[in-house]
C-alpha cells in the first residue's frame, strides 16, 4: 500500500468522515437534480411560493411576508431616506390576492428581469432582481426600474435587491432583502401550517429550506468537526481535493474517490484551510488576545473587546448569539473587498436601549427603529479595504491589523467601551458643548455664507441663500427641515462624513417640473424620482474619510472641504440655474 492510498484510506474510514459524508449526502430532490446553485431555479421556486394562484395553496402568505421583510431589513431600516417614499404599513396591509407573478421577464433592450409581481388592484409592483452567488451588470438595475416604470405607469415600484450575503446594490433605490430572510419566512412557515399543509408541499419546502441552510445556517459542530478531519488528515484531504479539475475521462482511484466525497472533501478543505481565518489568527496572536475574546471563523472571524466580555452576560441576551455578548465585531469579505463591521445585538430591550442612548450620545448615529422593542441588530460601523492579494496571508492580516489601527475604529472602540460601562452618563461636555459633529457644525457657520440653518446633534443642515427663491408654488407639501423645497445636510456615519443634497415634497407637478429642469441642466436624476407619490430624492452623495470621529477640528476641516469641492460648487451652479428657469 502506497503512503498516499494509506493516508486516503485513514480519512475515509474516520468516524468523523462519516458523520460528514452522511450529512451532505442526505437526500434531497434539489441536490439530486443538481439545481442548488443556479440562480434561475430559485427564481423559479420563489415565483411559485408568491405566485397566490399557485397549487402551494398558501395564497398570498409569501408574497405579503417577503414585503414585509423587504420593510423591516435593518439595511433598508438603517438608512432614513430607504424608506421614505413607502406608506410601509398600506403596502404590507394590502391581501394581494390578484398578485400576477412574471420571471424572467425581458425589458425592452432584451435583458431580463428576474422577478416582477403586479397588483393592478393595489397598483404595486415588486421587482426582485435575484443574486445567488452572482454579480451585478452594468446599468442593469436602473434599466428594470425605467421598464417597470414605463410598463406601469402611476404604479408604486418597489426594487428589491435579494442576495446570499447582503451584498449592497450600487443602484440607492434598491431595497435589500437576503435569502435569510426568505429563509425565516419558509421556516415559520413549516412550524405554523404544518397541520394544514399538504405533505407534499410541506416536504418540497422542506428540502428547499434544507438547501438555504446549508448555505445560510453556520453548524458549529459540522465546522468543528470539518476542522479536526483537516488537522488530522491534512495531507490526505489536500491531495484529493488538488483532484477536483481532474479529466472525467481518468480512471484514477484517487480520482474517483475524490469525486465519490466531493462535497465532504470541499467543505473540510474549506473550513480547515481558510485563508481568511489563517489571516485572522496571524492577526490576533499579533494582538496577543487572549483566546475567549474571538473565534477564528472560515467566513467571519469575530471578536469582542475585553469590556464587552466582562460587562455583559449570556443571560443580557434574548437569544442566542456570536459570543453571546452584546457587542460583535468581524471581518469578512465583500467582493474584491475585506469589512470590517460592529454591530449591537440582541441584548434585553433596557439594556439594549441604555446601550443605544449611550451611543447617540456620543455621536453615533443610531436610527430612531432601533430603540423599538421589535429590534435586535444595530450595525454601528463599517470600513473596507481592498487588499493587493487574497492569496496571501501577510497581506490579509496587514489589511486588518490597518483597519483594527485606524483612528476612526480606535475611536469607536473608546466611545462603546463608554457607553457599555455608562450609558448616558459621564457626558456633561456633551450636554453643553454637543458632539463632536455639532461642534464642527457651529464652527463652520460661523465662517461660512450660510444663513438658514439647523445646528442638529446627528444631521447638521443648511439651505444655500439661492436655493430659497423657488416661485410661488414650489412650498413643501408637508414640514420639511427649515421649510424650502431644497435641503444640504452633513452625516456622519462609520469612518466618513458626507454632504448630501435632497429634493423634498413638492407638489407632484412642481417637483416633477424642477427635476427635469436639473436633468436638462446636467443633474443626474434617477429613474423612480418621477414616480407618483415619490416625495424624497437624493441629487447628490459626496464622502471624505475621517480620521479621527471625536475629533471637531478635523470635521470641521472636512466639511469646509466638501463645500469647497469643484463637484459641490458645480452642483451649486447647476441647481442656481435650474431654479432661476423655473
Amino acid at each position: 500500500m502506497t503512503h498516499h492510498s494509506h493516508q486516503v484510506l485513514a480519512l475515509i474510514e474516520d468516524p468523523d468522515f462519516t458523520v460528514l459524508d452522511d450529512y451532505f449526502h442526505r437526500f434531497n430532490p434539489f441536490k439530486i437534480l443538481q439545481v442548488d446553485n443556479y440562480e434561475i431555479r430559485h427564481s423559479n421556486v420563489l415565483g411559485w411560493l408568491m405566485d397566490p394562484a399557485g397549487n402551494h395553496n398558501l395564497g398570498p402568505y409569501f408574497a405579503k411576508k417577503i414585503i414585509t421583510k423587504v420593510f423591516m431589513n435593518p439595511a433598508n431600516t438603517d438608512d432614513e431616506d430607504k424608506l421614505s417614499n413607502y406608506d410601509v404599513l398600506e403596502i404590507s396591509s394590502h391581501p394581494y390576492h390578484d398578485l400576477t407573478v412574471y420571471k424572467e421577464l425581458q425589458t425592452f433592450n432584451r435583458k431580463r428581469i428576474d422577478l416582477l409581481a403586479v397588483s393592478h388592484l393595489h397598483k404595486i409592483v415588486l421587482l426582485i432582481e435575484n443574486k445567488y452567488w452572482s454579480g451585478e451588470s452594468e446599468g442593469q438595475l436602473e434599466e428594470y426600474i425605467e421598464y417597470a416604470r414605463s410598463v406601469y405607469g402611476g404604479y408604486k415600484i418597489i426594487p428589491v435587491f435579494l442576495t446570499l450575503q447582503d451584498e449592497e446594490p450600487t443602484h440607492e433605490d434598491y431595497l435589500m432583502l437576503g435569502y435569510s430572510d426568505v429563509l425565516a419566512i419558509l421556516q415559520q412557515l413549516l412550524e405554523i401550517r404544518k397541520d394544514y399543509m399538504n405533505a407534499h408541499i410541506h416536504s418540497f419546502i422542506s428540502y428547499y429550506t434544507d438547501i438555504l441552510e446549508d448555505q445560510l445556517v453556520e453548524n458549529e459542530k459540522l465546522n468543528a468537526t470539518g476542522m479536526d478531519l483537516y488537522r488530522n488528515h491534512k495531507e490526505a484531504v489536500d491531495l484529493l481535493h488538488s483532484l477536483r479539475h481532474g479529466s472525467s475521462e481518468t480512471k484514477d482511484l484517487l480520482l474517483s474517490t475524490y469525486r465519490r466525497h466531493q462535497e465532504t472533501i470541499n467543505f473540510i478543505k474549506n473550513v480547515g484551510d481558510s485563508i481568511l481565518k489563517e489571516a485572522f489568527l496571524t492577526f490576533a496572536r499579533k494582538q496577543k488576545w487572549p483566546e475567549h475574546l474571538y473565534t477564528a471563523h472560515f467566513r467571519v472571524p469575530h471578536f469582542l473587546e475585553r469590556t464587552w466580555f466582562d460587562h455583559y452576560e449570556e443571560s443580557d441576551l434574548r437569544k442566542r448569539w456570536w459570543m453571546n455578548r452584546g457587542l460583535i465585531a468581524w471581518y469578512e469579505r465583500a467582493g474584491d473587498r475585506l469589512k470590517l463591521r460592529v454591530e449591537v445585538g440582541p441584548l434585553e430591550h433596557e439594556l439594549r436601549l441604555r446601550l443605544l442612548r449611550g451611543l447617540a450620545a456620543r455621536g453615533f448615529d443610531i436610527k430612531e427603529q432601533a430603540y423599538e422593542e421589535s429590534s435586535q441588530y444595530t450595525r454601528i460601523y463599517m470600513d473596507a479595504e481592498v487588499p493587493e492579494s487574497w492569496e496571501d496571508v501577510s497581506e490579509l492580516a496587514r489589511v486588518m491589523e490597518r483597519l483594527y489601527q485606524k483612528e476612526a475604529f480606535q475611536s469607536l472602540l473608546r466611545l462603546t467601551n463608554e457607553a457599555v460601562i455608562r450609558g448616558e452618563e459621564g457626558i456633561q461636555s456633551r450636554v453643553v458643548d454637543g458632539t463632536p459633529i455639532e461642534q464642527a457644525f457651529r464652527q463652520l457657520v460661523e465662517t461660512q455664507d450660510i444663513s438658514h440653518y439647523q445646528t442638529h446633534h446627528r444631521l447638521p443642515n443648511f439651505v444655500e441663500s439661492e436655493w430659497t427663491r423657488f416661485p410661488a408654488g414650489y412650498e413643501p407639501m408637508e414640514r420639511y427641515w427649515l421649510g424650502y423645497p431644497l435641503i444640504a445636510w452633513f452625516r456622519l456615519k462609520n469612518s466618513t462624513l458626507r454632504l448630501i443634497i435632497e429634493v423634498g415634497p413638492l407638489p407632484s407637478r412642481e417637483r416633477n417640473h424642477f427635476l427635469s429642469v436639473l436633468e436638462e441642466e446636467g443633474v443626474p436624476v434617477r429613474t423612480l424620482a418621477y414616480e407618483e407619490g415619490r416625495r424624497y430624492t437624493r441629487i447628490f452623495s459626496r464622502a471624505v474619510p475621517v480620521e479621527n470621529i471625536e475629533d471637531a477640528e478635523e470635521l470641521r476641516q472636512v466639511m469646509v472641504q466638501l463645500m469647497d469641492s469643484a463637484e459641490y460648487r458645480d452642483m451649486r451652479n447647476r441647481i442656481r440655474r435650474a431654479i432661476g428657469s423655473l
